[in-house]
C-alpha cells in the first residue's frame, strides 16, 4: 500500500460513517489495516478466530496477529478469555511458548486481537502426516514440551490443550525442531485453592486429546497436561491418538473408562519400542491423576535417561561342584560347621592320632584352629553422572542437605552412588528457586525450567525539599517577597 492510499486510510477510518460501522463488524481480510498493521495473508483460522501475517506499516516488522471473531469481540468472557491467554503466555515467559508483544482492544470497532512472534515452520500434526519421526526426534521434542509446559505449571497455569496442532516447530541457531507451544487460549490458572476461573461442569479443550477428568467436566489441575503429554507421546509412537470415535460420546466414553491401546513393538521408523517409553507413556495415560508422574520433570528424566545402560552389578560366582573345600561363606556360619564333607575322616584321624599318640599335641593343633577367613575387598563403586540443566543457564547448583555448591548449570559432575534421594536446590538471582530430589543408583539428568519472579515497583523517591533561602541578618527582610 502507498503513503497516500494509507493515508487515505487513516482519513477514512477516522470518520464515523453507517458503511464504516457496517464494515467494523465484518471479518477482517488481508489487505485490512488494524492498528499500525497491515494484514498481508491468512496463516490459519479457528473457531474463534483466525491468525494472520501482518506487516507494521511504519518499521516493516512482520509479526502474526490473532484477531477474533467480530461477533465473538462482543462477547465480554470470550474477550476476557482471549485477553488472558495474552497474559497467561507473558507471565510465564518461556522460550518454548510462542511471544506475545501486545493486546490490543478496539470494542466501537468491533477489534481485538492480539500481536504475536512470527514463526516460520509447520506444526506436529502436519509433519506427523509427511513423515514417520525417528525415536530420537520423539524424544527432543517430548522434552521441550515437557519445559514448556512445566514453565507454566509453575507459575499456576494449566493448558488444557495440548495437541499436535498446538505445536509449532522451526529452526533455531542450528537445532532442527525448536518446539513452539501455541494457543493458550483455554489456560487455567490455579489459585491458592487449587480453583481457577472456570466452573467445574464446563467441558473445555479438544476432546481427542482431554484427560479423564477433563472429558467429564471434572475440575483438572497440571496432571491434565501430564496426561496430554502421554497422549502426544502416545500418538508420535503409534502414529494416531489412542482414543478414536466418530461421536463425541462414544469417545468420552473411551477416555473415561477404557485402557490405550498397546503401543506396537516398533514404531513406523523401524526402529524397538524401548519398554521403558512405552511403560512412562502408559503411566501418563492412567486414568486417575494420581496413578501418573506427578511432576513433568518426572517425564523429562525418564526421557533423557532412555535408552541408557546401567552398570550392571556382578553377579556371585557360582561354586564348583566338584570342589569340596569350604567356602568363606560356609565358615562364617556359625551353626554350619558340621556340614563340611570331610569331618567324619578328619574327626576319625584325629582319634586314631591321639589313640596311637603319633601325633604330639602342637602338630595337632593346628587341625583344631578354625580356618583363617581370607577378608573380602569389595570392588570399589562406580560414582554416577547428574547433570542439570536449567533455562535459561546460568543458575547455581545447591545440595539442600549440606548447602554445597556443586556448580553452575550447564552442570556435569561425578557423585557417588547412593540408593537414598538427594535434595538440590537451583538459584539464580531474578528466578524462583527451584527444588528437586533426585536418585543416584545411577545416571541422573534433570531439566529445570525457571520462572522469572516478579519485581516490585521501586518506591516513589521523595520530592526534595526546596533550598532554604539564605537570609542576611543584617539585611531588612521584607515580609512580601516571594
Amino acid at each position: 500500500m502507498g503513503g497516500d492510499d494509507f493515508f487515505a486510510q487513516t482519513v477514512l477510518s477516522s470518520v464515523a460513517t453507517p458503511g464504516d460501522a457496517m464494515r467494523s463488524v465484518q471479518e477482517a481480510q488481508e489487505g485490512d489495516v488494524l492498528g499500525n498493521y497491515q494484514l498481508e495473508r491468512l496463516l490459519g483460522e479457528g473457531s474463534m478466530g483466525r491468525v494472520y501475517q501482518a506487516r507494521h506499516v511504519r518499521l516493516g516488522r512482520q509479526v502474526a496477529l490473532k484477531v477474533l471473531r467480530p461477533q465473538h469481540a462482543q462477547d465480554s468472557g470470550f474477550v476476557r478469555r482471549f485477553f488472558q491467554e495474552a497474559r497467561s503466555v507473558n507471565q510465564i515467559n518461556h522460550e518454548h511458548i510462542v511471544e506475545i508483544f501486545d493486546f490490543v482492544e478496539e470494542p466501537q470497532r468491533g477489534q481485538v486481537y492480539c500481536v504475536m512472534e512470527l514463526l516460520r515452520g509447520q506444526s506436529l500434526s502436519s509433519l506427523l502426516k509427511e513423515e514417520p519421526l525417528s525415536l530420537e526426534r520423539i524424544q527432543r521434542i517430548g522434552v521441550q514440551v515437557c519445559a514448556a509446559l512445566g514453565a507454566a505449571h509453575a507459575v499456576s497455569v494449566v493448558h488444557r490443550d495440548v495437541k499436535p496442532d498446538n505445536l509449532f516447530l522451526v529452526h533455531r541457531s542450528g537445532q532442527q525442531d525448536f518446539v513452539k507451544v501455541l494457543d493458550f487460549g483455554v489456560a487455567k490458572i490455579l489459585t491458592s485453592e487449587g480453583t481457577g476461573n472456570t466452573l467445574d461442569g464446563t467441558i473445555i479443550g479438544t476432546p481427542t486429546y482431554m484427560a479423564p477428568e477433563q472429558a467429564a467436566g471434572l475440575p483438572v489441575d497440571h496432571r491434565a497436561d501430564i496426561y496430554a503429554v502421554g497422549n502426544l507421546l502416545y500418538e508420535m509412537l503409534a502414529g494416531q491418538p489412542p482414543f478414536q470415535a466418530p461421536a463425541f460420546g462414544q469417545l468420552v466414553v473411551q477416555i473415561i473408562t477404557q485402557p490405550p491401546p498397546p503401543l506396537p513393538a516398533r514404531l513406523a521408523s523401524g526402529e524397538s519400542m524401548p519398554p521403558a517409553l512405552a511403560e512412562l507413556v502408559l503411566r501418563c495415560l492412567a486414568k486417575e491423576p494420581e496413578a501418573r508422574p506427578q511432576r513433568l520433570e518426572e517425564v523429562t528424566t525418564a526421557l533423557l535417561t532412555l535408552g541408557r545402560n546401567t552398570p550392571a552389578r556382578a553377579a556371585p560366582a557360582e561354586p564348583d561342584e566338584e570342589e569340596d573345600i569350604p567356602t568363606r561363606r560356609t565358615l562364617m556360619r556359625p551353626d554350619a560347621w558340621w556340614l563340611h564333607p570331610r569331618l567324619p575322616l578328619l574327626v576319625g584321624g584325629m582319634a586314631l592320632a591321639m589313640l596311637a599318640g603319633a601325633v604330639a599335641w602342637n602338630g595337632l593343633e593346628p587341625l583344631l584352629q578354625p580356618a583363617p577367613v581370607q577378608a573380602v575387598v569389595e570392588a570399589p563403586v562406580a560414582p554416577v553422572t547428574l547433570t542439570v540443566r536449567t533455562v535459561p543457564e546460568g543458575a547455581r547448583v545447591v545440595r539442600a542437605d549440606t548447602g554445597e555448591a556443586l556448580g553452575v548449570t550447564p552442570l556435569v559432575k561425578e557423585l557417588p552412588r547412593s540408593e537414598a534421594p538427594l535434595g538440590l536446590r537451583v538459584e539464580m538471582a531474578g528466578y524462583a528457586s527451584q527444588e528437586r530430589q533426585v536418585r543416584l543408583d545411577s545416571h541422573a539428568v534433570l531439566e529445570v525450567p525457571l520462572a522469572k519472579v516478579k519485581q516490585a515497583p521501586p518506591s516513589p523517591t521523595p520530592a526534595k525539599a526546596a533550598p532554604r533561602k539564605e537570609v542576611k541578618r543584617d539585611a531588612l527582610i521584607d515580609p512580601f517577597a516571594q
